[in-house]
């Protein structure tokens, strides 16, 4: 089971070949999505003008992975997880965003494989898998679907 965090969607969103290649490695029923997800993603492309061409192009791509793959929701074992690690991290002194948080706390509770770019921020949530899906010689850390960020 493979979950995408927001830097793996926006990838798919804006057709990078390594994204749609290393999806195209996944049966779709196994690819996921959850809702913070789709939260950041509309919040890029919210920020984007009502009437641009790059932004219809860039909902209808999302609504066409969307379709594709399958939703995963907010679970109780989610809840349980995401309190956990942020105190964890907190207490570090390493903490992420909310928003990514969840998204961890999803893919533990599942459990899933967490694809993203942003390697390096969510290494800190001990055993979290996850799967680099950062364009090759990069290390992405945006997670503006728009791309302007």
């Amino acid at each position: 089971m493979l979950l995408l965090d927001t830097s793996a969607a926006s990838a798919f969103m804006h057709r990078r070949p390594h994204a749609l290649l290393l999806l195209r490695e996944h049966d779709p029923s196994t690819v996921h999505l959850c809702a913070p997800v789709a939260a950041e993603v509309h919040f890029g492309l919210s920020r984007l003008p009502p009437e641009s061409r790059r932004r219809r192009l860039l909902a209808n791509e999302f609504e066409r992975l969307r379709t594709a793959v399958r939703w995963t929701d907010w679970t109780e074992a989610a809840t349980r997880a995401f309190g956990h690690w942020k105190a964890t991290l907190q207490h570090r002194g390493t903490p992420i965003e909310d928003m990514d948080l969840a998204i961890a706390s999803i893919a533990l509770s599942l459990p899933a494989q967490l694809a993203t770019a942003n390697i390096r921020h969510f290494a800190r949530i001990d055993g979290l898998d996850v799967v680099d899906w950062s364009e090759p010689g990069t290390q992405a850390t945006s997670h503006d679907p728009s791309g302007s960020g």
